[in-house]
């Protein structure tokens, strides 16, 4: 029996920045009618739709970057509403991408599923692969993608829903999901595992973007858009096969003021990979295809039985693991291959978990024994700031000395803003850890989190060589450098958290306070750059009022505001950022041939855990 539902893609062509609202929902409303017209039941509109993709801009201006955004109930929004009652006027379900400003204060890129016969929203989606940067490039002609600057990422999940009063009220499963995540298996999987057999993804696409895209800046921009539809479709009609789904993906497409070309591409695809429907231009356009739901069986059934051929026990890797870990490589020892099962030692162009081992150099630099190697560990999980830290440190590194980043993989916590963070983080850490160690031998490791870390006595147990956390470190600078130190906390519960910590090192007599910026860890990030430092700054003075000689800064990610800080703090007052002091404590101490001694607290248990039989490691 078929099941059958007519469905349409909304392209939307150029949209420039300071084009009014009004002006794109009335083309918003146009392609409605014209879908009505060709019977649709459902219609897809792109990504961010009732705007400029405005995330390729560096926005300043708090108001102009807060007019992009929708809040509270988008079907109810001014700038949005009109759309969402025609579709209820006309009896046709929409799909609708926009910037959403939630009632938490987050920002999210999402699209909701709007069904017209209840007048109601039946699911939200929230981007979870958010692509680009959060600092612009430095080449003001390059393209930017600053969606990591905007935007958090999805905290919603690829999570399927039934639609009523479609396809003969067999109510089909549906998913959404938003441009770059159509670029991950990942996603697409997890919806097929819930028998998705409708995927919705609007799109914004640059046509020609090197510096985006990490490729050759003199490539012949026609060349390079044929390369981008390519791969655009290429990930539409593979994903919908190896999944035996429909899909439906809407371009925001064109030339947007006269600079930034988006391709085109929308298109229908079957649950054979075949295209049913594509658009011809990259101006406003509408596509419609019959689509039988009951073609999906055949692949759910046959080629892509989960239930039969899947075998998830060899599939471990794609959860535990973010960044790559490549297979050790072989080498000739004395004209001799290495043994079966041997660990090479030659391990410089080795990638950690995270994918972040990052020194451009490294991989042209010869190994040496003598060379000692930092391994930076961000214990949380938020990448940007591992690279910060390493970027930070870089310049202030003799020859002989190596720092490598590595950033903690999931279930880790993206910031560390409690004794929960703390424990999930550390977990999550030190089991990754351990093999990397044993593989990659680093010389020393620094805990990249401002804290009394669990992981710092976690990796002091496990290894012989020098840990040290990035507290404990800017302390013992700060002591040396000054008689009283102060310390700028990010928020009121770390301000409480670093002053039990200053107790436990023993340096309560020498703190002239700690003060908070009233900011959480990713705050630091997503805010507004001068509004972050202004409150640094106002701190920082306060702390200096209180007698601080010296000041520390109390978060791994403000190793780079130490500038800021130390214009409001004043030249006679001494600035030190944890994660500069640590690296260097641990140098010197490999210097000295320092080790963890073993005699005691920090013996290993590993001998205890496999005698018990708990090598959950």
């Amino acid at each position: 029996m078929a099941r059958k539902i007519r469905v349409a893609a909304a392209q939307l062509g150029a949209t420039n920045r300071n084009d009014p609202r009004s002006k794109t929902l009335d083309r918003m409303l146009q392609l409605l009618d014209n879908a009505a017209s060709q019977s649709a039941e459902l219609v897809l509109f792109p990504e961010t739709a009732f705007t400029t993709f405005f995330p390729r801009y560096l926005i300043n201006d708090p108001n102009e970057l807060d007019s992009f955004f929708e809040h509270g109930d988008v079907t109810k929004s001014p700038g949005a509403a009109p759309l969402f009652e025609k579709a209820k006027q006309l009896g046709i379900d929409i799909s609708v991408g926009f910037a959403e400003a939630a009632d938490n204060g987050e920002r999210f890129n999402s699209s909701v599923y709007y069904h017209a016969k209840s007048g109601s929203i039946l699911a939200k989606y929230r981007k979870v692969h958010l692509p680009g940067d959060f600092e612009p490039f430095a080449d003001p002609e390059a393209t930017n993608q600053l969606e990591k600057r905007y935007f958090k990422p999805g905290d919603l999940g690829f999570q399927a829903f039934r639609v009523p009063d479609l396809a003969d009220g067999s109510e089909p499963i549906m998913g959404m999901m938003i441009c770059n995540d159509r670029r991950w298996p990942e996603a697409w999987r997890s919806l097929s595992l819930q028998g998705v057999e409708v995927v919705l993804c609007g799109y914004n696409t640059a046509g020609f973007a090197p510096d985006l895209w990490g490729s050759d800046k003199n490539q012949d921009p026609q060349k390079a858009e044929e390369t981008a539809l390519f791969h655009h479709k290429l990930v539409m009609q593979a994903n919908s096969y190896m999944n035996a789904t429909f899909s439906i993906c809407a371009a925001r497409a064109g030339m947007d003021d006269g600079k930034f070309s988006l391709i085109g591409g929308s298109c229908i695809v079957g649950p054979e990979g075949d295209i049913l429907a594509e658009t011809k231009t990259v101006d406003d356009e509408v596509i419609v295809a019959d689509c039988d739901l009951e073609l999906c069986r055949q692949g759910k059934t046959r080629t892509f039985d989960f239930a039969r051929h899947r075998r998830v026990e060899h599939y471990k890797r794609i959860v535990d693991q973010t960044g790559v870990v490549e297979p050790p490589k072989l080498h000739q020892t004395n004209g001799t291959s290495a043994k079966d099962g041997e660990v090479n030692g030659d391990t410089a162009n080795a990638t950690l978990p995270n994918g972040t081992h990052d020194l451009a150099s490294r991989s042209a630099q010869p190994s040496s024994s003598k060379k000692i190697r930092v391994l930076l560990c961000n214990p949380n999980a938020t990448k940007s700031m591992t690279e910060n830290c390493v970027k930070m440190v870089e310049p202030t590194l003799p020859p002989d000395v190596e720092v490598v980043g590595f950033t903690s993989p999931a279930p880790a916590p993206s910031a560390i803003e409690g004794n929960f963070d703390n424990i999930m983080s550390a977990a999550a850490a030190a089991r990754t850890l351990i093999p990397i160690q044993a593989r990659e031998g680093y010389s020393a490791i620094l805990v990249a989190c401002y804290s009394d870390h669990a992981l710092i006595r976690m990796l002091r147990e496990e290894f012989d060589v020098p840990v040290i956390g990035i507290m404990e470190a800017s302390l013992f600078a700060a002591r040396t450098l000054g008689a009283r130190f102060g310390i700028v906390a990010t928020s009121n519960r770390s301000k409480v958290m670093h002053t039990d910590a200053v107790r436990h090192y023993g340096m309560e007599g020498f703190c002239a306070g700690v003060e908070s910026c009233n900011l959480g860890v990713l705050d630091l990030e997503r805010k507004p750059r001068q509004q972050v430092l202004g409150i640094m700054q106002e701190v920082a003075r306060t702390l200096v009022g209180k007698g601080a000689e010296v000041l520390t800064l109390g978060c791994a990610g403000m190793t780079d505001m130490v500038a800021a800080v130390k214009e409001a703090a004043g030249e006679d007052v001494q600035v030190v950022d944890g994660v500069v002091a640590g690296v260097h404590h641990l140098i010197g101490l490999v210097r000295l041939g320092g080790k963890t001694a073993k005699s005691g607290l920090y013996a290993s248990s590993a001998i205890g855990r496999k005698l018990r039989g708990q090598e959950y490691i």
